[in-house]
């Protein structure tokens, strides 16, 4: 039964025995009225409390006159604390306060807190809506300002992951690389409740990945109604030829059933980079060096649709569709010197690629509520469909010229279908599931020789692939309270694999079946409010990118090309972490976690040839220490602090490459929001994020850093947004490192326009307080299509 509804009877009843009653109104500090917020009355050991309408109200009997303590509680947070004298009716209105009370009780002072960090029993969560700082903004912002996460336009990850996949409401979105980036821009900070952190997901979720889970978890629908917004960013490079802009549209609808959501956005990124490659011998005085420069101009387009319908209390149907179109084009060229026992050899190339592709994503999901304790069956089916025609150009320059066109296509397509029961035994809840997955990708690679103007096709190297996979899964898990301190959650996952892929040029394919276990396993223990721990363990698998299995020879001269490898296999890693949370803003967390048969791209020499190929060769131990805290002392600043540090120990198993030196190395972010006037609607902010050096592999990272500020500002009652940023300020991100093998050593540069003037406006129209359609359908194997690109 509604609380609501308990609440009422409990009134009328209590008239005929309660003379005195005190009510009145709350409001928030806009003078707006504050539903859903907690009226407490105290005298010695006895409790009277009521929650407040929609429109603030609220009526508390009381048996007696006398004198009381009265509280009011926000979201959890103790908000007002104060005195009162009650004789027979009476009425009194109340206006939130700001910031936190304190209440002394018999020598103890109680303070209520903004809980910002909570640790729960899987997961660490930052609440969203209680930070100040993190208002105004898109999710992009809003999860770079969440603990463990680095977010920036680029790449989201979390510390010590090597990947991440993004839900929103406990539902994974279909999206990854740019087309994901763009789509959490059309996300308002104000829209989200809560950001959870999952770094070690649980039997439900996939088993892909040496990652972890980013949960968003959105305010829900208080209205009906409908609202929009525009928005338009850009970024400004100074000396550049170009600019980088986006625009984009959202409209949300919430009716009694019918919940609908759609977005558009399009953009043209520009990006320039200078990198260097210099191979130089150990053994011998052999070099390889290369100089290079390339431009990308990436053109994107896309849109979303997303409905839900409900049925009835009990029964909820919805489908999500997602389209993009992007057709990057990129240009570039480079000058190696090439020396060996044969003399020394200059080659100057310069390529021009254009490369077409388009996106689709549909889902279909179906939840039904099977009681009153949270039962439910969940079913949902998903379909990816990738279409990618590239048209690449490439001139080799020596003595003579020689000129090629290579004409790569992918087709890949992505089916899963899965069913979830959650069912509640009392204090136990249990989860199961069932999934299936095929995944198929028919690739071809058309390789030409140049001639008077003619294509010529090259048979040797021309080539087509295909791949198959099929997944199978079943998942159960339990959690519980073992009392009101202690919970507990653990699970087990089966995935079994059968893959094929045929390389149809040589002739050859391989076939690879294996099945595995999945264990996960948590425990929480929170003696008081101010402190929780936590220690949890789970099992996870690598898979690898299609790009990666596509034996295709993509050239970027006739001395230079990079293959993929089809017996390449997946990795393991065992995860170990323990979590501490002291006074909901203070986070530690240490971890360990071994991975066995890792994989990265090496390069290899033959005369004067030069390959990169990826192949599995190490296994690699890691153990680290990472610290999160939210200073929100003063009134005028808040600040997020990250620092990430930790050991890792690489050891290679094939003789081609040699491990990066064990050592230590660490990270760290600083966000400071400076609040410049009362109402903070007007915000400086200044921040820097710093990497040590670090290995992984047998690649040796040198330190990087970078430095931004900005402005934001907050206008016509947070219906227009706008932002200010400088990034990179004192231009010091670049990509530096060696890779080590057993007759050379490769030093690497990589240094792009990082530095840029960034702008963003948002203005939103209608009913602020409506949300429209916001379950997304898990999908996870759509981000292993991230190397299907090419």
């Amino acid at each position: 039964m509604n609380r609501k509804i308990i609440l009422l009877l409990s009134l009328v009843s209590s008239s005929y025995f309660f003379a005195q009653s005190i009510e009145g109104k709350v409001t928030d500090m806009q003078n707006k009225p504050a539903p859903e917020t907690e009226v407490l009355i105290t005298k010695a050991d006895t409790k009277f409390s009521a929650i407040t309408d929609e429109n603030g109200m609220f009526k508390i009997p009381l048996k007696e006159d006398g004198n009381y303590i009265l509280e009011i509680i926000k979201d959890g947070v103790k908000t007002n604390t104060e005195n009162i004298t009650v004789k027979g009716n009476s009425t009194k209105d109340i206006q939130l306060k700001e910031a936190p009370v304190e209440q002394k009780l018999e020598g103890v002072t109680l303070t209520a807190r903004k809980k910002l960090f909570e640790r729960k029993v899987d997961r660490l969560v930052f609440n969203v809506e209680n930070s100040v700082a993190s208002q105004g903004i898109d999710a992009v912002e809003a999860l770079a300002k969440t603990p463990m996460v680095r977010a920036t336009d680029d790449a989201i990850s979390i510390a010590g992951k090597s990947n991440v996949a993004i839900m929103i409401n406990d539902r994974l979105l279909n999206l990854n690389g740019q087309e994901l980036i763009n789509y959490l821009k059309t996300i308002r900070s104000d829209d989200i409740l809560k950001i959870e952190v999952i770094t070690t997901p649980p039997a439900k979720y996939e088993a892909e990945g040496k990652s972890g889970l980013i949960n968003i978890i959105l305010k829900k629908n208080s209205s009906l109604g409908w609202n929009g917004s525009l928005q338009t960013s850009g970024s400004y490079y100074g000396d550049r030829p170009a600019t980088s802009t986006r625009s984009g549209a959202s409209f949300n609808y919430q009716g009694e059933k019918l919940s609908i959501t759609s977005n558009l956005s399009i953009g043209d990124n520009y990006w320039e980079n200078r990198s260097y490659n210099y191979l130089t011998g150990t053994t011998d005085n052999n070099y390889w060096k290369t100089n290079s420069t390339s431009n990308n101009n990436y053109r994107y387009k896309g849109g979303g649709l997303k409905g839900e319908y409900k049925i009835n209390d009990k029964n909820l149907i919805g489908i999500n569709y997602n389209y993009s179109f992007s057709n990057p084009l990129e240009t570039g060229e480079s000058r190696a010197n090439i020396f060996d026992k044969d003399g020394s050899l200059d080659v100057s190339s310069n390529y021009s690629n254009r490369n077409r592709r388009n996106v689709h994503n549909a889902s279909a999901f179906y939840d039904v509520k099977l009681d009153s304790l949270g039962s439910k069956l969940s079913v949902t089916a998903n379909m990816m469909l990738n279409n990618s025609n590239a048209r690449n150009f490439y001139n080799t320059i020596t003595s003579d010229v020689v000129s090629t066109f290579a004409n790569p296509i992918s087709k890949y397509r992505i089916y899963s279908a899965q069913a979830d029961l959650e069912k509640t035994f009392g204090k136990v809840k249990t989860e199961g599931g069932l999934k299936y997955t095929k995944i198929k990708n028919d690739s071809e690679f058309n390789f030409f020789t140049i001639e008077d103007g003619q294509n010529i096709l090259n048979p040797k190297r021309t080539n087509t692939f295909f791949y198959n996979e099929q997944n199978y899964a079943a998942y159960a898990s339990t959690s519980f309270k073992i009392n009101d301190k202690w919970d507990a959650k653990a699970g087990l996952r089966y995935e079994y694999t059968t893959l094929e892929g045929i390389s149809m040029n040589d002739d050859s394919s391989a076939k690879i079946k294996y099945g595995k276990f999945f264990p996960t396993a948590y425990i929480s223990y929170k003696p008081n409010e101010n402190n929780a721990f936590s220690l949890n363990y789970s099992r996870r698998i690598s898979r690898p990118y299609f790009g990666n299995l596509n034996p295709f020879k993509f050239y970027v001269s006739e001395f230079e090309y990079s293959t993929g490898n089809p017996y390449l296999l997946p990795s393991f890693s065992d995860n170990l972490e323990f979590g501490y949370v002291v006074h909901n803003n203070f986070n530690v967390t240490l971890y360990y976690n071994r991975t066995k048969d890792d994989w990265d791209r090496i390069q290899v020499v033959e005369g004067k040839s030069k390959y990169s190929i990826v192949k599995n060769f190490f296994n690699e131990d890691q153990a680290g220490i990472n610290i999160s805290y939210n200073y929100n002392k003063l009134k005028w600043l808040e600040s997020n602090i990250f620092l990430n540090g930790y050991y890792s120990k690489t050891k290679s198993y094939d003789p081609t490459a040699i491990a990066a030196p064990k050592g230590y190395s660490a990270n760290f972010n600083l966000d400071n929001n400076f609040f410049l006037n009362k109402s903070k609607s007007l915000t400086l902010m200044l921040g820097l994020w710093s990497n040590l050096p670090n290995r992984d592999g047998n690649t040796y990272y040198f330190a990087n850093a970078s430095v931004y500020t900005g402005m934001k500002l907050n206008l016509m009652e947070k219906k227009l947004l706008i932002n200010l940023y400088v990034n990179d300020l004192l231009n010091t991100n670049r990509n530096k490192g060696i890779e080590y093998y057993p007759n050379y050593d490769v030093e690497y540069y990589n240094k792009g326009i990082t530095r840029n003037i960034y702008l963003s406006v948002t203005y939103k129209f209608g009913n602020n307080n409506v949300k429209g359609a916001t379950k997304e359908v898990k999908f996870e194997e759509s981000s292993r299509a991230g190397g299907a690109s090419n």
